[in-house]
This record gives C-alpha cells, structure tokens and sequence, in this order.
C-alpha cells in the first residue's frame, strides 16, 4: 500500500480465475440489471455465458483481461477482434464489483485492452439503452452512438445502443 491506495493489476487471465470472474459477472450483472432485466432472465444469461464451458472458450477465443485488486479479482473487460474486419474490435463486456467502481479500474481495463488490440482502428461496445451507469462510462470515454436496436433477450424485450470509439 502506497499514499492509502492498493495497486490494481491488470492481466490477462489465469485458469485459477474462472470463479471468481463468474463471481464478478453474477455480481454486477444482478447490480446493474435488477430494475431492467427480470431476474429469471438475468440467471438464464448468466448460466449460458458464464458457465465453465463458455468462460473456456473466451480465454481461448478472445481477450480476457481480470483487474486484480490485494489479491482479488475486482473486475474484468473482454475484447474480440471482428473476423470480419481486422481493424474493429468489440468490447463484450466490462464489468467492476459495485465497490469498486469510480475507481479508475473500468478506465484501467479499456486501456489495457486497447494496447493490446493490435492494428483495431474502431472499437464498437453495445449497452443497455436505460443502463446509465454503463452510458456515462462510454460517454465519458469518447464513444459515440452509432445505432439502436431492439431484440428478444431470453423472450424479454431489450433496447441496446450501439456505441464506437474511433482509435485511429
């Protein structure tokens, strides 16, 4: 500890990780989403994208990163690259533990995500559109509003925006 502040490491994760980010995910997702998303929902998402075999597959397929704070893993952010287009790249998830969010970590991770997309000119992020947590963060970190949709999630309806940040 230094000056009253515990340093966060950020870095690509570890098999001995996959709990405690499932944890983070659970966590923030039933955070974020109780007064959205119906929780039957909620659970649904999170077995099926979060499960053991579906967390495999992204250290596998994509960018993983953890922040770890004294030890523990207080957030994470995954990125994939488009198969498409090698410049775009596509932050699918972001999240930080509630009590550790305002704390630059969320900053943290994107930026270390960036640095790590080698060649990615675009980055595009999809938000809940009544998340105003998320939208603030994106907001703030230059990310414009490029296009709306709605879609069925799990039989709910769900409003998302799709956001780009130009990197290039």
């Amino acid at each position: 500890m230094r000056g009253g502040t515990v340093a966060v490491i950020i870095r690509i994760i570890e098999e001995k990780d996959v709990a405690e980010v499932r944890t983070v995910a659970r966590t923030t997702w039933h955070h974020t989403y109780a007064y959205i998303i119906p929780e039957p929902v909620r659970v649904r998402f999170l077995d099926s994208f979060y499960s053991e075999e579906a967390m495999r597959r992204r250290m596998v397929n994509s960018l993983l990163l953890v922040a770890e704070r004294d030890g523990v893993i207080v957030g994470f952010g995954n990125f994939f690259v488009s198969r498409r287009d090698p410049e775009e790249a596509e932050l699918g998830a972001i999240y930080i533990m509630p009590e550790a969010q305002g704390t630059g970590i969320g900053t943290m991770l994107l930026k270390e995500g960036i640095g790590r997309l080698e060649g990615t000119k675009r980055l595009f992020v999809n938000v809940e559109k009544t998340n105003r947590t998320g939208r603030a963060f994106y907001d703030a970190r230059r990310f414009r509003v490029v296009g709306e949709t709605e879609e069925l999630f799990y039989g709910h309806a769900l409003r998302t925006v799709k956001m780009r940040l130009d990197l290039a």
